[in-house]
């Protein structure tokens, strides 16, 4: 108990007044007894200052350095990609095209946990329907057609820019004469350059592969040409190579840069195409399915220049160019609870 004329307690009793075990009446008689000493309010905030030093070191010492500083080591990793992703974003804006969507590729993966954080390619997939512009490691500017896949690595090595490319892309090659800048197709052509603007249009499901050269200078390098060896193919500005992978045969013709090229500012420009090729066209921008009914179907050529129209737009002017009529499928939902793909029918007027 405290003495109130010598105005001390025994130290068990504060602390018995801090952990709050004091009965009632004790803390009672304790409490007035402080009011009136400083000496004891003194002794009572330096037992207190005693016991959360302590208490406070205990913890420390129950800390694991390591595993903390492990674990603070893999959060900065993280961040760090983080902040690396974001900025991928800012550089992945997507363009407006046909119709007038806007998306964004993305498709690099970081894994959220901080194990495995990816070190290797990156990959860029675009959506039917949409345009996707990037830009590489080196600078590069790349658009990125309907559909179509881009993968390249996140830092490039060595004296070799290499990328590989399913679909269509238009590439403007930061200058390095150093490096060269290479695409490789899924069927094993090569297009190589080392500071210039060209268009690649590789689709695995199309029959033929395309490089069209709009400055500078290339050189294809086709995997198989018939009755000839494998090779380098320069072309002139203006030209293209038509690689028809089912053959192995090739040629080089001038083409219409602005049809062949229009599509990454959101155009589609047809000169005297045929039916085949525009409805193999409007089915990539729109993300539909189209079905020509008819071989005469495939005499009709049509040069047109769309911007901003629908597809319902678009096709309603054909009707009106030639003897057709379209129909339109709309998706629905299946038993499984899917939906089939919109699809357009094209057919001869009966």
């Amino acid at each position: 108990m405290c003495k109130r004329k010598t105005v001390k307690c025994n130290t068990q009793h504060i602390i018995d007044y801090l952990e709050d075990t004091l009965s009632a009446d004790e803390r009672r008689s304790f409490e007035a007894l402080l009011d009136n000493s400083p000496e004891l309010q003194q002794e009572l905030k330096d037992i207190r200052f005693i016991r959360e030093s302590f208490a406070e070191l205990s913890f420390h010492r129950r800390i694991d350095s390591t595993k903390n500083w492990t674990e603070l080591s893999k959060k900065i990793a993280i961040d760090k990609y983080k902040r690396k992703l974001r900025y991928f974003i800012r550089n992945a804006a997507a363009i407006l095209v046909i119709p007038l969507i806007i998306t964004t590729a993305v498709l690099y993966r970081a894994v959220i946990n901080g194990e495995n954080i990816p070190a290797g390619q990156i990959e860029i997939t675009s959506a039917n329907g949409l345009v996707t512009k990037m830009t590489l490691p080196d600078g590069t500017e790349v658009w990125l057609n309907s559909g179509s896949k881009l993968s390249y690595p996140q830092y490039f090595t060595g004296d070799t820019r290499s990328v590989s490319l399913s679909g269509e892309a238009y590439f403007k090659v930061e200058a390095d004469q150093a490096n060269r800048f290479e695409v490789l197709t899924s069927d094993g052509t090569t297009v190589n350059a080392y500071g210039t603007e060209f268009n690649v249009c590789a689709y695995e499901d199309d029959p033929t592969v395309e490089a069209t050269l709009i400055s500078g200078n290339i050189e294809v390098g086709i995997p198989s040409v018939k009755h000839e060896k494998p090779g380098l193919i320069n072309i002139p500005v203006g030209q293209q190579v038509l690689y028809d992978k089912d053959n192995g045969e090739y040629e080089i013709a001038n083409v219409n840069l602005a049809v062949k090229t229009s599509w990454k500012d959101g155009k589609m420009i047809f000169r005297r195409a045929n039916m085949t090729e525009i409805t193999r066209r409007l089915a990539r921008h729109f993300n539909v399915d189209m079905c020509l009914d008819g071989g005469e179907l495939y005499n009709y050529e049509y040069s047109a220049t769309f911007t901003t129209e629908t597809l319902e737009e678009i096709l309603y002017l054909l009707e009106k160019s030639a003897p057709i009529q379209c129909e339109i499928l709309y998706p629905e939902r299946s038993e499984d609870y899917t939906y089939t793909r919109k699809t357009v029918l094209i057919s001869m007027k009966k």
